[in-house]
């Protein structure tokens, strides 16, 4: 299982501003390892993560997924915010192959949000909202879950059961995380690559990726969120 990226260009285009985000990059991710990507802010996580995900496609040269992979962990416009918590589960479920009234029931016991499940999405409070997002993710059994920044999410009890699922997950699929936060990789991560020069490099390791990207230009972090909002494409080059 694999994520491959070969001879990958990809340029961002809004109204008149060009950021370029890889050049000729090539790349390899086990998708059945835990992989981290460290890289600056602004640098193009987020791009990396919509293009091995299929949202994005390359400018020129090959993606290729031989695992099925997850849409980004708590990623807010994967929601629909007019459909309700069961509607967008259920498509989601249908969009990846799976039963959902299984799924839907895991969900439903695990952030304990009870009828709310059937609210429209955006009538519901934010604590609600991160639980939802959050475990719609992991409820779904990927072989490999993408992570942008935020492992983990919610508050209190609700966060210890999340980092509790984390663990679970990552015994039988893959995850890539994509970060800023050294910390982060070294928490959870055995393999190290880094987005730099417009290209995907592989490291030795996290202090390797380090002296070379330079821990000024890097933000450590837990990778826990309290609250999720909305993500609109006007996000995507973080």
């Amino acid at each position: 299982m694999t994520i491959s990226f070969a001879n990958v260009h990809k340029t961002l285009r809004q109204k008149t501003l060009r950021t370029k985000i890889l050049e000729g990059a090539d790349a390899e991710f086990a998708g059945d390892r835990l992989t981290g990507v460290l890289a600056p802010p602004g640098s193009g996580k987020t791009t990396l993560a919509s293009l091995m995900t299929g949202k994005l496609r390359a400018d020129r040269g090959r993606v290729r997924r031989s695992s099925l992979v997850s849409f980004p962990v708590a990623a807010g416009g994967v929601f629909n915010q007019a459909l309700t918590g069961r509607e967008n589960l259920a498509f989601l479920c249908r969009v990846f192959g799976f039963d959902p009234v299984p799924i839907i029931r895991f969900v439903v016991d695990f952030t304990e949000i009870g009828k709310n499940i059937d609210k429209p999405f955006k009538s519901l409070n934010r604590d609600e909202r991160t639980k939802l997002l959050f475990t719609s993710c992991y409820a779904i059994p990927f072989e490999t879950y993408i992570v942008d920044e935020s492992v983990i999410g919610g508050r209190g009890p609700f966060r210890a059961r999340c980092e509790e699922l984390v663990q679970e997950r990552m015994q039988s699929a893959g995850f890539l995380i994509l970060t800023s936060s050294p910390s982060l990789i070294r928490k959870y991560c055995n393999d190290v690559f880094v987005i730099n020069g417009f290209k995907i490099l592989e490291m030795n390791s996290v202090d390797e990726a380090e002296a070379l990207l330079g821990t000024d230009r890097l933000r450590d972090g837990n990778g826990e969120l309290d609250h999720v909002g909305d993500v609109d494409d006007s996000q995507i080059l973080e």
